[in-house]
């Protein structure tokens, strides 16, 4: 009996992979890339607003950081 069941995994399993290859090949032509113009739109807009966020964190650790020395340096 233990012999059937690893016959029947091994022709499985091969269909099994098979089967999954051909989905994903399905889902992958499915895809709908950007255009040249659009990617380079995208790009410029994630490294300004990172840049802009970063600015903002800097800014906001400087003023803390000013304020916690402040503090520190005046009650102790």
């Amino acid at each position: 009996m233990d012999d059937n069941k690893k016959e029947k995994k091994a022709d499985g399993g091969e269909s099994a992979v098979k089967g999954i290859h051909q989905t994903y090949r399905a889902e992958f032509r499915k895809i709908v890339w950007p255009s040249r113009e659009t990617l380079f739109k995208h790009t410029v807009t994630v490294i300004a607003v990172s840049l802009l966020f970063g600015a903002y964190i800097m800014l906001n650790d400087f003023v803390f950081g000013a304020l916690f020395n402040a503090f520190v340096e005046n009650v102790l």
